[in-house]
């Protein structure tokens, strides 16, 4: 009698719809004041994008998680594709008796100086019921803006980006202020909760960290939004000769100035080119501040 086998070979299929919808804007004038011209335009965009439809093999399922580095993201109905999932926190345990009964994300009871996790189906077990989106890091505006203004043979160009409402995983906050193991630390650190210091919005020390205080939470979610002056440059034309038509002489530097309440680096970053690392701020190098000083000759 011949034995026969059967296999479940998986299948790959769009299970789910996915909407992107957003508006773009442009605009520029121009204005003359005697001698003086000035121009200036802008862009404005938008895009939201928003998970309709899924579709799962088993009927309880109803998202899909993917971890990058430390974060979480995740898929599910009616929220962006890629949105920060994890726990929302609520300040810090001041003292045993306001920590006396709670699990934490580890399994471990909770101490005094540990997170206090907000415990959504209030068991008084911090699990991954309690997980939620924390944050989004698709920005609800992004463009830029240009400028210029001219007098006689001066000219002045100034060049804006900006995005905001993006947040972003500060990879580096997480590793800089865990205070789990014997690596260095920012120096923030030693405002953390100690018995002498309960009133700190930082946790305790703990190697190891068995209660979970380091878990992905909003603790290091960030508002990354900016606005950079991208470059600015001032010329001047110098007259034209007999075998030359002018030369422009001119002074140009890039990323003068950055406007943003980001503890990071930098908020302008890519992780890597994909929705599925928007927001995660590795500790890329920043964009460098550099100067150009030029001429251009006009044949």
């Amino acid at each position: 009698m011949q034995e026969v086998r059967s296999e479940f070979v998986p299948k790959t299929d769009n299970g789910g719809k996915l909407e992107n919808s957003g508006i773009e804007f442009s605009a520029d004038q121009r204005f003359q004041f005697g001698q003086i011209t000035w121009t200036i335009g802008a862009t404005l965009s938008t895009q939201i994008n928003e998970v309709k439809m899924l579709e799962f093999i088993n009927p309880e399922q109803d998202n899909i998680i993917i971890k990058v580095e430390g974060a979480e993201y995740v898929i599910s109905v009616g929220n962006a594709v890629n949105a920060f999932y994890g726990y929302k926190t609520n300040g810090i345990y001041t003292d045993a008796a306001e920590a006396s009964g709670v699990t934490g994300p580890n399994g471990i009871a909770m101490q005094a100086g540990d997170i206090r996790f907000v415990d959504f189906d209030n068991n008084l077990i911090i699990d991954e019921k309690d997980k939620t989106i924390i944050g989004d890091p698709n920005p609800k505006l992004f463009g830029g803006i240009s400028t210029s203004l001219s007098f006689q043979r001066y000219e002045l160009l100034a060049f804006f980006t900006y995005s905001a409402g993006n947040d972003a995983f500060n990879y580096v906050k997480y590793k800089g202020e865990s205070m789990d193991t014997y690596n260095n630390q920012f120096t923030t650190v030693s405002d953390r909760w100690t018995t002498g210091n309960t009133s700190a919005d930082m946790p305790r020390a703990s190697f190891g960290d068995p209660t979970g205080n380091t878990v992905f939470s909003d603790r290091w979610i960030e508002d990354a939004s900016y606005l950079r002056l991208k470059q600015l440059t001032i010329s001047y034309d110098l007259p034209g000769a007999r075998f030359y038509k002018g030369i422009k002489v001119f002074i140009t530097a890039a990323n003068l100035l950055t406007i943003t309440e980001y503890s990071g680096y930098d908020p302008e970053f890519m992780y890597i080119n994909s929705p599925f690392g928007m927001g995660i701020d590795y500790g890329s190098i920043p964009q460098t501040r550099s100067f150009i000083i030029g001429l251009k000759l006009g044949l």
